[in-house]
């Protein structure tokens, strides 16, 4: 921890968000706190490999497993890097309480910063006028501030230069 370091945030933070994604804990070893919960598809593979592509794999020697990141807070995957950057900013006294945070987002990554509203930051979107209306609503219902660029900041690959 750098002498900067917000303890207090840092104590929030961990206590409202660290401690509930999935993340390494380093000491004596190294260990996966909250990890993904697996599913197995293994029938819902077969099914789909019959109906779709006309594969029989009913005697194949196979499991298949889904790695459900839905359950993760916000819903996306993308609170993991969201996490380990703030998480970051906050233990090297680069982030404090009642900075901050500007992120062009086009939603998921914007709405896994929402969460540190929670904690005294302010958040600010820089978002598209293309953003679909349930991600400004999950970006508002966070206390996160939406400024529309009215431009299309974070196209999707493909889609530059489309209406």
């Amino acid at each position: 921890m750098s002498e900067g370091t917000d303890n207090a945030l840092l104590e929030r933070f961990e206590q409202e968000v660290w401690s509930k994604v999935p993340h390494l804990e380093e000491g004596s070893e190294t260990k996966v706190v909250n990890a993904t919960p697996l599913v197995d598809m293994t029938a819902d593979f077969k099914e789909c490999a019959k109906s779709v592509f006309k594969l029989d794999l009913d005697n194949a020697d196979l499991k298949v497993f889904g790695k459900m990141d839905s359950t993760l807070l916000t819903g996306s995957i993308k609170v993991r890097p969201a996490a380990n950057i703030i998480h970051d900013a906050i233990v090297t006294g680069k982030l404090k309480s009642g900075q901050t945070v500007i992120e062009a987002t086009s939603g998921n990554f914007g709405i896994a910063l929402g969460l540190l509203s929670k904690l005294g930051l302010n958040v600010i979107a820089l978002v598209s006028r293309k953003l679909q209306e349930g991600v400004f609503e999950e970006l508002r219902n966070g206390n996160t501030r939406t400024i529309d660029l009215d431009m299309d900041i974070c196209p999707a690959p493909g889609m530059e230069g489309k209406q």
